[in-house]
């Protein structure tokens, strides 16, 4: 039997009614329309489509739809799943019998598919999220639905999503006295993602630069300690200070930029003099599955792979 490590990360849920609304609609009833609507769609053989790059004319299609929704009424929670259409170059398919390479686009458009359940029972969602780096994510699923909740439906003005962190952020910023190195490492084309003003404060040359040379990465470490040395650094780093510290907050305020990087560390010496790491990636709650995925069938597989660790956290949370 051949496994693989899946991570599943979590995330707060809530949708901010429409002032007329207030009274009569929270985040439970705004998740029944979302999901009921989708339902109502695929009882119907179509889907709710999104180009999250409609408006971004450098950057290829994002197309996401939710190919799952589930509701379990006994449970209160929701089994769901969201594909992301592949653009650009498409993968080739060897068959079995044949040595020859086939188009995957003979038969339709290829998809990455993501998992996710929705935990309604305590007012807020709580979210849990397969993490697949070549799939949507959380940035993705806060989109799509708040797309469907503001735009289609109507219902909601505001949809917040917080990612639960094992090492807070709090804790950096509260004690972060001087940035001793940082190791950053970005997809270009995530930036489109990113909010405009983090890209424009920190990060334009990045997007020239992978808008004119189109790597798949751009990695940017930066050096304030000497070599070799132990937390030993000749100046307070205030510009470089002044940018983790701008970054964090703006991680904090919307947790969804956080999937615009493949890494994110930083060195940095506290209050203390005593030397620390902040990675922002490893910060995150998670819950580590060996996956079979042969065995992984349906929607249901994957529900019930994280089930007992799912009751386990909202009991904890």
């Amino acid at each position: 039997m051949t496994t693989e490590p899946v991570r599943f990360h979590f995330y707060s849920l809530r949708f901010t009614p429409y002032k007329e609304l207030e009274g009569k609609s929270n985040t439970r009833t705004i998740l029944m329309d979302i999901m009921t609507y989708i339902m109502n769609k695929k009882q119907n053989g179509r889907g709710h489509l999104i180009d999250r790059n409609q408006n971004r004319d450098q950057d290829g299609p994002r197309e996401l739809f939710m190919t799952s929704a589930i509701i379990m009424l006994k449970e209160r929670r929701i089994r769901c799943s969201i594909a992301l259409l592949r653009s650009g170059k498409i993968p080739m398919l060897k068959p079995t019998d044949k040595f020859l390479l086939v188009p995957l686009d003979t038969v339709g458009t290829v998809a990455e598919e993501t998992h996710f359940f929705i935990d309604y029972s305590k007012g807020d969602g709580i979210i849990c999220v397969e993490f697949n780096n070549f799939g949507p994510r959380i940035s993705d699923i806060e989109y799509y639905l708040r797309n469907i909740a503001r735009d289609t439906l109507k219902v909601s003005k505001v949809t917040d999503v917080n990612l639960f962190f094992d090492s807070t952020i709090d804790k950096t910023l509260a004690e972060l006295k001087n940035v001793l190195n940082m190791d950053i490492k970005v997809q270009p084309k995530m930036l489109a993602q990113m909010d405009t003003e983090i890209v424009g404060q920190y990060f334009t040359g990045i997007n020239s630069i992978g808008h004119k040379l189109k790597p798949k990465y751009i990695r940017l470490e930066a050096f304030f300690q000497m070599p070799g040395k132990s937390v030993t650094s000749s100046e307070i780093n205030v510009e470089a200070n002044t940018m983790i510290q701008y970054l964090l907050k703006k991680f904090k305020a919307k947790p969804t930029n956080i999937d615009c990087f493949e890494n994110f560390v930083v060195k940095y010496e506290d209050k203390d003099g005593i030397e620390e790491v902040f990675n922002l990636l490893k910060g995150k709650k998670e819950i580590i599955k060996e996956v079979d995925f042969k065995k992984i069938k349906r929607n249901r597989d994957w529900y019930e792979l994280i089930e007992k660790d799912l009751d386990t956290f909202i009991q904890n949370n």
